[in-house]
């Protein structure tokens, strides 16, 4: 029994490494996909800002187009007044001359409105990219260092885990199932310490008829509370 216990310990020692190992690969991982989610984010951002630029582009290209009409228009009403014979129609085309220098007004606000968006947008835009290049060199950068650690500790993962296999096989069958039933329900930890009457496991107070019986190490037992496996530390 004292041999299969020293096993087990081993064993859960070396489970526990190799929970950890892939846990701070798991670490790197996310690591990984948190710089690709947020150049992702931040490119979904600048996405939207092109369409919102495009639109607002071919805004200020029409209205540039209307505006060259309108002038053509008063260029071509006012090129008429020399021909003008009568008071009636003199009055009519400066009518005509104003609604045409009133409608080119509106139109060239409307255009330095519609610039000072896309200037406000294109800022926006040139943060974003300078944002998201700080990302991706970010990524680049610490992804080669990503890559290192994740190669190394995959080495050390592969020879611990050689090493429990080793050790696994020692073990009887139905208890080695039993060990890795509770190692995955009691969050790594299937063999608790019994000390001063107790289960270091669960912190519960062990029956002194079992804890007395522990210590001669005669069976195998488990906490009555808890379940897990119970070993005591005899004093040298």
């Amino acid at each position: 029994m004292h041999e299969k216990m020293n096993l087990l310990k081993e064993l859960q020692e070396i489970d526990q490494e190799i929970s950890a190992i892939e846990q701070s690969q798991q670490g790197y991982r996310d690591e990984q996909e948190s710089f690709a989610a947020d150049a992702a984010r931040i490119q979904a951002m600048l996405d939207e800002l092109d369409a919102e630029l495009g639109l607002l582009q071919k805004d200020e290209a029409q209205l540039q187009q209307d505006m060259l009409r309108e002038k053509d228009n008063i260029a071509r009403v006012e090129g008429r007044l020399p021909e003008i014979q009568t008071q009636k129609e003199y009055v009519a085309v400066l009518k005509e001359i104003d609604a045409a220098k009133k409608a080119n007004k509106d139109l060239e606000e409307q255009l330095q409105a519609k610039q000072q968006e896309i200037s406000a947008l294109e800022e926006d835009q040139q943060e974003k990219q300078g944002e998201l290049a700080g990302i991706n060199e970010k990524a680049e950068a610490r992804g080669a260092e990503i890559s290192e650690l994740l190669a190394e500790s995959e080495g050390i993962l592969e020879k611990r885990k050689e090493t429990r296999d080793s050790v696994a096989a020692e073990l009887p069958a139905s208890l080695l199932r039993k060990y890795k039933t509770l190692f995955k329900r009691r969050g790594g930890l299937a063999l608790a310490l019994a000390s001063n009457g107790a289960c270091l496991g669960c912190n519960m107070q062990l029956p002194p008829q079992q804890f007395n019986s522990l210590l001669r190490e005669t069976e195998m037992q488990t906490c009555p509370h808890c379940n897990r496996l119970l070993y005591v530390e005899q004093q040298q």
